[in-house]
């Protein structure tokens, strides 16, 4: 999950996949971001309670512990749905750290920031660190039509690689 700014987006993910794979479910959730401060919010996991009225009460129940006393009004993810998750320091606009091939990416909404020239190189350092056949989710804005050499549309906002 790239821009994964303060972990909103990758814990819902890791909480599908959760849902998803089970309880013994393997899965491994890598996360980036430029900015070091909001990437170590988002590993401490730990977010106003009134920011999850989206969330249903199974999944707070099951995913989050509620702060008490000094922690009132605050949930911090559960170590249980944390594991699943690392978090690493990435500059998409350099050459990409990780040596991984991932099945799944998500780069919602970091594109649109990016000239083509730079999109262009962005999508090609992702395309190098994942597996064939592997899907690349973006923001609704955004629409990679100069890379069909890298990615084929899939649906809306979904590119597979080539």
């Amino acid at each position: 999950c790239s821009a994964a700014s303060t972990g909103e987006e990758p814990y819902s993910i890791a909480m599908i996949c959760a849902e998803v794979l089970g309880a013994n479910g393997q899965f491994e959730i890598v996360n980036s971001d430029i900015d070091t401060k909001v990437l170590a919010s988002a590993q401490r996991g730990v977010y106003k309670a009134d920011g999850a009225k989206g969330l249903s009460p199974e999944r707070l129940q099951r995913f989050f512990m509620r702060g008490k006393g000094a922690n009132a009004g605050l949930m911090r993810v559960k170590p249980d749905l944390q594991r699943h998750m690392s978090f690493q320091v990435v500059n998409l606009i350099r050459e990409l750290p990780l040596r991984d091939s991932f099945d799944i990416v998500f780069c919602r909404n970091v594109m649109i920031y990016f000239d083509g020239p730079t999109q262009r190189a962005v999508l090609e350092r992702i395309h190098r660190v994942m597996k064939p056949a592997g899907m690349l989710f973006v923001g609704h804005a955004e629409n990679f039509s100069d890379a069909r050499n890298l990615f084929a549309l899939r649906g809306k906002t979904v590119y597979e690689r080539l």
